[in-house]
């Protein structure tokens, strides 16, 4: 997008705030009724707009908007339901964005190589630990982390990581400055933000 070119701008349902499209999630209505998200942008038919924010889908739901928003009924909509339904898809695209940088080799995998990489000063941006990771090295890695300013989180397990990575179990994973550690960052923040977790 060239610089100075305004995006378009939706109301969120819950809050009812003015925000970017791209910062709202996109919801459609099947053709049965149901209540989907559409965080690609790609499925047909007219779109309802919601902050990441469970807060709002909560608000969303109790007051009937998607119904309002989309002109006719629309099957019950169940707040956990919906929120663990974005947390899936968010998740999903935090693994492709992981399969994205073990296709252009911009990761460091393993935990002596993540450590390497903070110890040598290298520009790590985020660092996904697994969630089975053992508890000692997994300390390690976060006060190293820690000191040089470089976020971590937990993701899925060992030997998810390791199949994202197209190699054996990996409980850690270091995605460098650039803007798929951007993108990944972006996504991790909404994956949280909607999921409950801090």
């Amino acid at each position: 997008m060239s610089e100075g070119r305004k995006q378009p701008q939706r109301t969120c349902l819950g809050c009812r705030q003015v925000k970017d499209q791209s910062e709202l999630i996109r919801f459609v209505r099947s053709p049965d009724g149901e209540i989907l998200a559409d965080l690609k942008g790609r499925l047909p038919g007219r779109g309802a707009y919601l902050c990441n924010s469970r807060q709002c889908l909560e608000a969303a739901v109790s007051r009937q908007q998607f119904s309002r928003a989309f002109r006719c009924e629309c099957q019950p909509a169940d707040v956990a339901g919906l929120a663990d339904k974005v947390a899936q898809e968010l998740l999903k695209h935090l693994a492709n964005l992981l399969g994205m940088a073990r296709k252009s080799a911009s990761f460091v995998a393993g935990s002596n190589a993540v450590l390497d990489a903070l110890t040598h000063r290298k520009s790590l941006s985020i660092i996904a630990l697994a969630e089975d990771i053992s508890p000692q090295i997994g300390e390690k890695i976060r006060r190293k982390a820690q000191r040089q300013n470089v976020l971590t989180t937990e993701l899925f397990d060992k030997m998810e990581l390791g199949r994202i990575l197209g190699r054996a179990e990996r409980s850690v994973v270091g995605l460098p400055d650039g803007k798929l550690a951007d993108a990944f960052i972006g996504d991790l923040r909404r994956y949280k933000d909607i999921s409950g977790e801090i």
